[in-house]
């Protein structure tokens, strides 16, 4: 990426630190500049993918989430707490003529005491976890790391019209953002259109013009295309994979699979492994 970019200011802020940070773009806001992956546009700490992973922990996690999401745009000032599961978790909203264009999160972070009790509750036999974690980070220094952030963001878009390409939509890279952190869970449309505030029928309208493709369609793509690098990247049986993706039907993976590769998933890892 751009050596200013949005995404290597937060890799030097994290460096030495457990810390994730983060920050979620909405509407059609941001600038090529602003492009970040997937696990710096969501919550995607470890442990929060155990959490998610969880027997109705994604249902779980989403609730809180939206709730935290939904307080900071209404109140558009900062908002710290615990997390339904005990992870201290810190949002900021960068407001620009009255409306807040993006949030940006401070967290994996374990306040002692102060939901810790709770963490190992829900943790059970995998409270190892908690190592992964940043421990006593206070909201005055999330505030100072946010406020970093925040600053920077509000530079980078000074330079909106010379980085603004024909080729480059926000929303719709935001959308994919979204789409790219969650293909393992069930993704759809009505989730999507409720956190980016848009119209549901007309955003499935706007993103096929965008992409030429079908939000579901997008979305199999996507899945299709992740689980062949981990077929030849890994040692992961089939079945694994296709859930691991998203898919909860196997029989529906493999013929979406040969579908876009011309050859079953099983042909495709020795084709690869004979490479």
């Amino acid at each position: 990426m751009n050596k200013d970019s949005l995404y290597n200011f937060i890799t030097y802020l994290q460096y030495g630190t457990k810390l994730q940070i983060g920050v979620t773009f909405l509407d059609d806001n941001g600038s090529e500049k602003c492009i970040l992956p997937s696990e710096c546009t969501f919550r995607s700490s470890r442990i929060c993918k155990e959490f998610k992973n969880s027997e109705g922990g994604l249902e779980k996690c989403f609730k809180c989430r939206d709730s935290a999401f939904h307080k900071v745009l209404r109140t558009k000032e900062p908002f710290g707490g615990i997390c339904v599961n005990g992870v201290y978790d810190y949002s900021h909203p960068v407001v620009i003529d009255g409306n807040v264009i993006c949030i940006i999160f401070v967290g994996n972070i374990l306040v002692e005491g102060n939901g810790e009790a709770k963490l190992i509750e829900n943790l059970g036999n995998k409270d190892f976890l908690i190592d992964t974690m940043e421990k006593n980070f206070d909201i005055d220094n999330c505030d100072i790391i946010a406020s970093l952030v925040e600053t920077y963001i509000r530079f980078i878009l000074k330079d909106v019209p010379m980085s603004y390409t024909k080729n480059f939509n926000p929303l719709m890279e935001n959308i994919k953002n979204y789409i790219e952190s969650n293909l393992e869970y069930d993704i759809k449309i009505s989730q999507i259109s409720k956190r980016f505030q848009y119209n549901e029928q007309y955003l499935g309208r706007l993103f096929k013009k965008e992409m030429k493709i079908s939000f579901n369609q997008y979305i199999n793509q996507q899945r299709i295309e992740r689980a062949a690098r981990l077929l030849a990247e890994t040692n992961e049986p089939i079945i694994a994979i296709a859930l691991s993706v998203g898919f909860s039907n196997v029989t529906y993976f493999n013929r979406l699979f040969k579908k876009r590769f011309n050859i079953t998933p099983s042909e495709f890892r020795k084709t690869k492994s004979a490479q």
